[in-house]
């Protein structure tokens, strides 16, 4: 099973948002590309995946936000914004608050919000 997290952007990231949120994610780690780039990998020395960080998606379509994740996200940024999935393995002890500090970190740069809030399993 995986968690993910998901950070909903108000403004595009860009390479030094990314890097940035790489960085206050806080972990050592090594990082590779999956999927023919369209996901980076954070992994432990052995090279095991701890965390996957999909390419952002364009979200255009209002109410589409709330139609994937089933609710009302409080502070979502209004369409068009931008969608970022990290998904972490959840057998893997630590990965998925890898994941989430990841997802604000890049929140913070970027003008969004977290899903799921914090408070949530």
């Amino acid at each position: 099973m995986t968690r993910d997290v998901v950070a909903l952007l108000a403004t595009a990231p860009d390479v030094r948002d990314v890097a940035a949120a790489l960085l206050a994610a806080g972990e050592r780690f090594r990082i590779r590309s999956a999927a023919d780039g369209a996901v980076v990998q954070l992994c432990d020395d052995q090279g095991r995946p701890l965390v996957s960080i999909e390419v952002p998606v364009l979200v255009r379509v209002p109410g589409e936000v709330e139609r994937l994740l089933g609710d009302r996200v409080p502070g979502v940024p209004a369409p068009p914004l931008w969608w970022v999935e990290t998904r972490a393995p959840s057998a893997r002890e630590g990965a998925e608050r890898l994941g989430r500090r990841f997802a604000e970190a890049l929140a913070a740069r970027c003008h969004g919000v977290v899903w799921p809030p914090e408070a949530e399993p």
